[in-house]
């Protein structure tokens, strides 16, 4: 059983951890090194106390006065890998304690710089708390999912950070990701929802290259009651105000009867001379879990997705699907910095999707 972290910074204040994203579990023994590296002056932990018969909890106190911290770690019991559970413990605690460490350390710092200027110091604050969001007796037997929630305050500069655990309770434990949840094609159908429910609430969320991008293969998520839950932290991908966003997906979302959907930013299209709105093919129709191939001898992109195969050659106003014969949309497509861009109406006329103009000018794209 080895174990990853990832991380996500969030303020300076939650930086240090070094786990703000998701802890992944595979299937061999390696620990980290990093899990045993504790501050010197180890907190004090009240007794473990019962919750239920997978999980407990124990509580970690603080003895700096400029601090004040309420931490309520998980540990977990009665795991069926036992070295996967020792470990998995080890972790939990050793963050948490790290995290407690380094606020003692600031808050300590702060407060005698508070006394040699003569100001009020608002005590620092600290918080760990965390919820068991499936216990093996879901919609998945055996899958574990946690959530461990860090908030911090310095003064009036609060943040949080979410680390999430998921893994199979099994003999050899095993980690869940994302993939083992909605297949290969899981990237492209999450980050296609996530884009359409931005659009749809577009004030709350970055704009540009500094909004959504796209999720990573180390994404942090939970599952609770039949559905994934994917996590972001704070100030990744919106304003402090908003929070840690999150996005929810059905388990069943991989179903193929479900649409697909996609959001256009309006940023990435333009206009040909003809007014035709032209959109960038591949980004497009990979968000929509299409396969795109590009020739680059014939100029031509090869499109398909099942049984469904069209393609598209530069400076042809020719458009086919399947075997039907090709028909004209009004503008060829064009190469415009190492982009193939098609007229709007391709993704209507011939792969008959829904579009429709949403907020800010956003394209959203159905395709059922």
């Amino acid at each position: 059983m080895k174990m990853y972290t990832s991380s996500t910074p969030l303020k300076k204040k939650l930086a240090y951890a070094g786990m703000a994203g998701v802890i992944l579990l595979s299937g061999s023994f390696a620990m980290m090194t990093e899990v045993h590296a504790l501050s010197a002056a180890k907190p004090q932990a009240t007794a473990v106390q019962v919750q239920n018969s997978l999980i407990t909890f124990k509580t970690i106190k603080s003895s700096e006065p400029a601090l004040e911290a309420s931490i309520r770690i998980p540990v977990f019991q009665g795991l069926k890998d036992i070295k996967y559970q020792d470990q998995l413990n080890d972790i939990i605690e050793s963050h948490a304690s790290k995290d407690l460490a380094n606020m003692e350390k600031e808050a300590k710092e702060m407060a005698i710089k508070a006394k040699n200027e003569n100001f009020t110091l608002h005590p620092y604050t600290l918080n760990i708390n965390y919820e068991l969001t499936a216990d093996g007796k879901g919609t998945l037997p055996n899958l574990i999912s946690l959530e461990v929630i860090t908030e911090v305050t310095t003064g009036n500069s609060p943040a949080q950070r979410v680390d999430t655990y998921n893994f199979m309770d099994e003999k050899e434990a095993t980690r869940v990701t994302l993939e083992d949840l909605f297949g290969s094609n899981y990237k492209q159908m999450i980050d296609s929802k996530i884009k359409s429910d931005i659009a749809a609430d577009a004030e709350k969320y970055f704009a540009g290259k500094d909004g959504f991008q796209g999720i990573d293969s180390e994404q942090s998520f939970y599952v609770t009651g039949g559905k994934a839950v994917v996590v972001f932290q704070e100030y990744s991908i919106a304003p402090g105000v908003t929070g840690t966003p999150e996005f929810t997906f059905e388990l069943t979302d991989t179903d193929t009867t479900n649409p697909v959907k996609t959001v256009i930013d309006p940023k990435s299209t333009f206009k040909a001379k003809n007014g035709t709105v032209m959109i960038p093919l591949a980004d497009v129709l990979r968000s929509l879990q299409f396969d795109v191939k590009w020739n680059k001898k014939t100029k031509t992109a090869d499109i398909s997705k099942g049984a469904i195969w069209t393609s598209v050659t530069v400076g042809k106003d020719a458009y086919s699907f399947g075997k039907k014969a090709p028909q004209k949309l009004g503008a060829a497509p064009v190469l415009k910095k190492g982009r193939v861009y098609v007229p709007l109406n391709f993704l209507t006329d011939i792969l008959h999707a829904e579009t429709v103009k949403g907020a800010n000018g956003a394209i959203e794209v159905t395709l059922k």
